[in-house]
């Protein structure tokens, strides 16, 4: 008998072409994913449940489909703000890290999100790091300057691919995510830090170019690589990060491995905004899951409604729609608990056949969670078979990350 293969008629918007493009994955026997994840100085908002709910969302998408899916989401807990946090609240950075990160944990639960296959810490992989590093200094593409290395951007020039900009444009480009770095140091402007030198007893490591720890961009490109390979199928993570970040994991990785292209898909969701303003922790201007359940609205109303704005759409947080995906999540409710004659089992299919369709084009969440509302009144109404329609609400609900068997 031959093996099943995976359906493969999913189209995804690829960041680097700036196009859709159909899904073939590197391997007939799974697909690799990484995404970049918090950086637990403090509590989390909704804007990284959205980034957790799009790509648990393709993961489900992928998994429904056939795929085996290994995810991989990092934790950045050495960096600048881990650094100088957890010594203004006189807490170790693992005590800041622990504590931070089992809230994201509760509050992702919350929401249905399937756990990652690994949670790998920048703490945990500095000997990779620093081999890492080692090797683009050997290969010259690296060089050092008092203590600190840095990236030379002249071996790579399309770093602002991911935008759309060209190396010049980039001089003049501004990004809320740009870390700071010794500026006066570098070649060139667009060169960037991958060691620097460091003193905080728990983010200083021992390394050929005395004490130190890692820049920003090497930590992803290393963690990526020992837990995925030299390729990617799926990179992702939030559109603010394509420049300078995942622009320089490309530049860093393709330039280590001499593979290309390092990612075969990158994949960004849109910003959660309040008031138009992008959700920030350092401008305070949160919403937090945590509140919202603490409102008594439900993880599944709280997951459609990130749903409910396809994920590369910037949006601005709704109180209203939100409440109103609690009323549908009532409805589906509802719908399940109908119960008649058998009817015929299939019924369901067409709306099966368009939700379907819709997923795979781009993940098309909207349309997908509109189709659900269609079916869960078909049901009621005794145009689909309950039984039939009842069966395929669970399970393609189930897909947006709804789930309407929980007690």
């Amino acid at each position: 008998m031959l093996e099943a293969r995976p359906h493969n008629n999913l189209r995804l918007f690829n960041s680097l072409s700036q196009k859709i493009e159909p899904f073939v994955p590197l391997s007939e026997t799974g697909v690799g994913l990484y995404v970049c994840g918090v950086t637990p100085y403090d509590v989390g908002h909704l804007g990284h449940a959205l980034t957790s709910v799009t790509f648990d969302l393709l993961r489900r998408w992928l998994e429904f489909n056939g795929h085996e899916v290994t995810h991989i989401q990092n934790i950045t807990d050495i960096d600048d703000d881990m650094v100088r946090v957890s010594g203004e609240r006189g807490l170790t950075i693992k005590e800041l890290t622990d504590s931070n990160h089992q809230i994201y944990l509760d509050e992702m639960s919350a929401l249905n999100i399937l756990a990652p296959n690994l949670y790998p810490r920048v703490s945990e992989t500095i000997p990779e790091i620093i081999t890492a590093v080692a090797d683009l200094v050997e290969k010259e593409v690296a060089y050092l300057r008092d203590g600190y290395i840095f990236f030379d951007s002249d071996r790579q020039q399309s770093l602002g691919e991911l935008i759309g900009l060209t190396n010049t444009e980039l001089l003049t480009f501004e990004s809320d995510s740009m870390p700071a770095e010794p500026e006066e140091l570098k070649r060139s402007p667009l060169d960037f830090l991958i060691w620097q030198p460091s003193s905080h007893v728990e983010a200083s490591f021992e390394s050929p170019w005395g004490v130190g720890r890692p820049g920003w961009h090497i930590e992803c490109s290393v963690m990526a690589q020992t837990h995925l390979g030299d390729r990617l199928d799926i990179h992702g993570g939030g559109k603010d990060l394509r420049y300078p970040h995942h622009a320089s994991e490309i530049a860093q990785s393709e330039a280590s491995t001499g593979k290309t292209p390092y990612v075969s898909y990158w994949m960004h969701n849109g910003t959660m905004q309040l008031d138009g303003v992008k959700m920030s922790k350092s401008l305070g201007n949160l919403v937090k899951v945590s509140d919202l359940l603490q409102q008594e609205y439900s993880g599944n109303a709280v997951r459609l409604s990130l749903a409910q704005v396809h994920y590369r759409q910037d949006r601005d947080y709704d109180s209203a729609a939100l409440a109103k995906c609690e009323e549908l999540i009532t409805l589906f409710e509802n719908a399940t608990l109908i119960s008649g004659p058998v009817g015929d089992p299939l019924s369901s299919q067409p709306y099966r056949s368009r939700f379907q369709a819709a997923m795979d084009n781009d993940l098309d969440s909207p349309t997908a969670a509109n189709i659900l509302t269609e079916l869960a009144n078909a049901i009621i109404e005794g145009e689909v078979s309950s039984e039939a329609g009842r069966l395929s609400l669970i399970e393609l609900a189930m897909v947006l990350g709804v789930d309407l068997e929980a007690d």
